[in-house]
This record gives C-alpha cells, sequence and structure tokens, in this order.
C-alpha cells in the first residue's frame, strides 16, 4: 500500500461441478514441449457457478462468495474470481454486499503474525450497506483488498463515497466495517472533498 499523507475518520451508523488438470512431468534433459507449457499453466481446478459459504466457530454464516468462473492454481496457492460478490455477514452491522469484475483469493501474514485470508477484487468495485437509521452507503474505487476475518478493507486507489447526504472523494481508505470507522486519506493530487446535498436541510 502507498503512504497516506493525511487522514479523516468517519463513523457510519461448492456447490460446482470442477475439473482437475493433472501437470505432465518431462524429463530433466528435455524442454518442456509446447502442450506441457500449457498445461503447466492451466489451473488446477476450474469450476462455474460457485457459491462458497463460510461459517463462524458457532456455526453462524460469516460470508458467502458466489463467482462466475474460479480458477485454483495449487503451486501458487491462489484462485482467480470473475464476477465476484461478497455478501459479508456483521452480527452488530447491517451486512455489506461486495461486487467487482475480477478478484483472487489468497492467504498473507496478518497483524498478529498468523496467516489470513484476504480477498482481492479490481474493476468496478462496490461496497454497499443499507442501514436502517443512516439509509443507503455505497464504496466505489478500482481496487479494493478485503480481509473478511477481520471485517476490515482499504484501498490506496481513488475511492467515492456515496451516502444519503452527499458525496466524499479521498485518495484512499481504511475501512473497519464492523464499527463503521471509516479513514480517508490524502494525496497531493486528490484531497478529502465532500459534497453536501441541499435536500437534508429542507423541512428540519
Amino acid at each position: 500500500m502507498s503512504r497516506y499523507l493525511g487522514w479523516v475518520s468517519w463513523v457510519i451508523g461448492v456447490s460446482a461441478a470442477a475439473v482437475v488438470v493433472y501437470q505432465l512431468v518431462g524429463k530433466d534433459t528435455e524442454p518442456p514441449s509446447d502442450t506441457e507449457i500449457i498445461i503447466r499453466n492451466e489451473p488446477d481446478i476450474y469450476a462455474e457457478d460457485v457459491l462458497f459459504n463460510q461459517l463462524r466457530a458457532d456455526g453462524q454464516l460469516h460470508y458467502r462468495l458466489q463467482a462466475d468462473v474460479i480458477r485454483q492454481f495449487d503451486r501458487e496457492q491462489l484462485t482467480r474470481l470473475t464476477e465476484p460478490d461478497l455478501h459479508l455477514i456483521n452480527p452488530e452491522q447491517p451486512p455489506w454486499d461486495i461486487g467487482a469484475r475480477h478478484g483472487y483469493i489468497r492467504k498473507r501474514q496478518g497483524p498478529d503474525g498468523s496467516p489470513e485470508e484476504v480477498v482481492y477484487l479490481r474493476e468496478s468495485v462496490e461496497l454497499v450497506q443499507q442501514h436502517p437509521q443512516n439509509g443507503i452507503i455505497t464504496l466505489r474505487s478500482e481496487s479494493f483488498y478485503i480481509y473478511p476475518n477481520r471485517q476490515f478493507a482499504e484501498t490506496d486507489q481513488n475511492v467515492m463515497i456515496d451516502t444519503e447526504v452527499g458525496r466524499t472523494e479521498a485518495a484512499g481508505m481504511k475501512a473497519d466495517l464492523q464499527s463503521g470507522l471509516l479513514n480517508l486519506s490524502s494525496n497531493s493530487g486528490q484531497r478529502v472533498h465532500t459534497i453536501v446535498l441541499p435536500e437534508q436541510f429542507k423541512n428540519s
């Protein structure tokens, strides 16, 4: 992630058929054939119309991830996603619905040093929450890192936040999706900028 220059804080209220591809092992003294190269670059698992349900320790649903296509590469420990849709359940807040054109899942070292799952999303990423008191909030950016276990999201790309009362733009964001705390960043090219809708002052 790139270095942030300024911060502003806000508070806001498989069941699929898998095809397994086996790699061919050639002799050490011979260069790989074109066929071997193609197979080596193919995913170990390919599936369409996939649905994953991740449960909490108490058996409650933690998140649901759907994708039109997944490609799993065991060597890289990477799962690529096409048209992913992540439904993130929050026991204390309304759920977040998160969509994008592409993405991947892999493990990273978490803040406590143990591996944690990260979902990277790119191209037309949207995070939407429908709050009973605060209305609909939508976060948009070209990329986001989502950490489902921590209910945390971050981006160093320009981000746009739309709410019932206006629109805010920033150079990046770190979001605690569980508490609703958004830390917005600025840089020399993009300051934190908010446009307030005049309708919110009517009949007040």
